[in-house]
């Protein structure tokens, strides 16, 4: 079995990660993390619930949001509803108790419904490493993935959002209303200049091998009214720019449509 590590400080547990490199896992919640390492023959995990990474700071225009800090209780403290919608779609209420935020964003598709929603919002991610803190845009970290696998990157510590600019909404498609893996997660941030859109951020979760914004859809929709017509050739454009996969939830051919669809829905309900 693995050697469980608890660290009393952030930087000691940073230490611990550049020292074990990959053998090495951040226990949270655990609610992805134990399905993947047990039984294992060996590595560490390395426990984060003395570091006090378990709590939400309101500040000025947004919010500080520990790494630690379970889906319910970000979803009682953050009130947007985009992401509070996402909180209520990643499993059933026990998950959603011990399932963490900075956990969700390291889990693999077709899990980690969360990153659509926080892509479309623009939050930023703050590490530690054994060199000092980092921060790096979300989209930033997720297009460092390889093979749909995250880089080693330190100890996620919290993740800042600022209130959003425009009016944000998140769609999931599953087989199930609850308790299901994800086919295709849709979330759009979309602010509007006199009824003219002038910025937007669409994010997808299980149309690539890890979450993305979706350039393609949001040139669609800048510039117009979000009349049907632009919501259209978002959809379509989206439809045509994602590279899903096949495995036991959908096949490509499903996830391709499902995602065309999901973002003319997302963006109708902001219309």
């Amino acid at each position: 079995m693995p050697e469980l590590l608890r660290p009393g400080s952030i930087d000691e547990a940073a230490d611990l990660i550049a020292r074990h490199g990959a053998a090495a896992a951040v226990l949270a919640g655990g609610t992805s993390l134990m399905r993947e390492t047990y039984p294992s023959d060996g590595g560490y995990l390395i426990g984060v619930d003395r570091l006090g990474l378990d709590k939400v700071v309101a500040r000025d225009g947004g919010w500080s949001i520990g790494a630690a800090v379970s889906l319910s209780v970000l979803r009682e403290a953050v009130p947007i509803a985009a992401l509070q919608a996402a909180t209520r779609e990643i499993g059933g209420p026990a998950v959603q108790n011990m399932a963490t935020v900075g956990g969700n964003l390291f889990a693999r598709a077709p899990f980690g419904d969360l990153a659509p929603a926080l892509l479309a919002l623009g939050a930023r991610l703050v590490f530690a490493t054994a060199d000092g803190e980092t921060t790096q845009s979300i989209e930033d970290f997720y297009g460092a993935w390889t093979d749909g696998a995250p880089p080693q990157t330190g100890l996620l510590t919290r993740i800042e959002l600022d209130a959003p600019a425009g009016d944000a909404a998140y769609m999931k498609c599953a087989r199930r209303r609850y308790s299901t893996p994800s086919v295709v997660t849709v979330a759009a941030c979309v602010q509007k200049d006199g009824g003219t859109v002038s910025d937007a951020h669409i994010a997808l979760s299980g149309a690539s091998a890890q979450p993305t914004r979706c350039a393609p859809a949001e040139q669609a929709v800048i510039g117009s009214g979000l009349d049907e017509a632009a919501i259209a050739a978002a959809a379509a454009a989206a439809e045509g720019a994602v590279e899903p996969q096949t495995d036991a939830v959908a096949t490509d051919w499903y996830r391709r449509r499902m995602t065309g669809v999901f973002v003319g829905r997302v963006l109708a309900a902001l219309a």
